[in-house]
């Protein structure tokens, strides 16, 4: 709807006021203990907007006829399909049906932008993105929604801010004594693929290891197999790659070059996906409960449906499966 035909939501309130939403949400209920200057703030952004509590959307919050919004992305990874079916198991379960826009997660912002408007056209409770990119963010911030965003930035990230299953990876393969790690790594503009090229770089600087030669794919086998022939191996003993199916192309052209694994150089990815266990040889990889974290995600945006002050549902923890792509350096 247009800006100035559409009903004001505490998300318009807060931004009018200069206050997050749960300061909104507190000021509406009454809650105690809220600074004077902030309580004048929200009550004038109230009356500039005539806001209205709305009724229909505490009802919609518990119909059994209530829908989310879902941001799906138009990707070849297993792993996309496991987060939706997470989410889709919660919906059912609270009785929300599923929306689902389609995006290309690498495409262009304002493209993204427009199929995002496309929501505020649904009669939809909230809107859940997962897993993002930039692109997705840079639309995500653009856009004015009428309804509770859950931007689930958590599937990676530590209380360090860095990659919770990449550190694993690292960190065992620096307990096997490699010191020259080299990476494959994701897309940039993917939020996963920066935060686990950052914690591989990271963890390395802690530990006063040089960085080793970078190679990025775009996620499939075969630009993990294009990235492991460009790859300068000298002194190189270990290679962490982004994901498994880039791990998966990797072997495959180290095999070619000659390269024995583990004896010359270990590999290590991340997702455990139901193949990891029969690559040749079987795959060291961390793995990540996709259902679960979509189950998570949906769990906190229907919190914050309910109660704009809800904490997010915490996350399963990430979990290192050792097999015999790795081992430690030999002389």
């Amino acid at each position: 709807m247009p800006e100035r035909m559409r009903p004001a939501t505490i998300y318009d309130v807060a931004k009018r006021a200069g206050v997050s939403h749960q300061s909104v949400s507190r000021v509406l209920r009454e809650v105690p203990g809220i600074r004077e200057d902030t309580i004048e703030r929200v009550r004038k952004a109230l009356a500039e907007l005539d806001y209205r509590p709305s009724v229909v959307a505490r009802e919609l919050a518990n119909s059994k006829r209530a829908r989310l919004g879902v941001v799906g992305y138009e990707s070849f990874e297993a792993s996309t399909a496991k987060v939706l079916k997470g989410i889709d198991e919660v919906a059912r379960r609270e009785g929300y049906t599923l929306e689902i826009v389609s995006v290309d997660p690498l495409g262009d912002v304002d493209e993204i932008a427009r199929r995002l408007d496309a929501i505020n056209a649904m009669d939809v409770a909230g809107l859940l993105a997962t897993s993002p990119t930039q692109p997705v963010r840079d639309a995500l911030e653009r856009s004015v929604f009428r309804m509770p965003v859950h931007l689930d930035q958590r599937t990676e990230e530590d209380e360090a801010g860095r990659s919770r299953a990449a550190a694993l990876v690292v960190g065992h393969l620096l307990e096997l004594g490699h010191r020259r790690i080299a990476h494959v790594g994701g897309p940039r503009a993917w939020d996963s693929a920066r935060h686990r090229h950052d914690a591989w770089a990271g963890l390395l600087a802690e530990h006063g290891v040089p960085p080793q030669p970078v190679q990025t794919g775009d996620w499939s086998a075969r630009s993990g197999y294009e990235a492991g022939l460009r790859l300068d191996l000298d002194g190189v003993t270990a290679v962490f790659v982004a994901n498994d199916r880039m791990a998966l192309g990797v072997l495959r052209a180290l095999a070619e070059r000659g390269v024995r694994v583990p004896d010359d150089v270990s590999v290590a990815g991340i997702d455990d996906i139901p193949e990891a266990g029969y690559f040749q040889p079987p795959l060291t990889t961390v793995h990540i409960d996709f259902e679960g974290t979509g189950r998570a995600a949906a769990e906190s945006l229907i919190a914050m449906i309910r109660d704009p002050d809800a904490e997010p549902v915490p996350q399963g923890e990430r979990t290192l499966a050792v097999r015999a792509s790795t081992g430690p350096v030999r002389d």
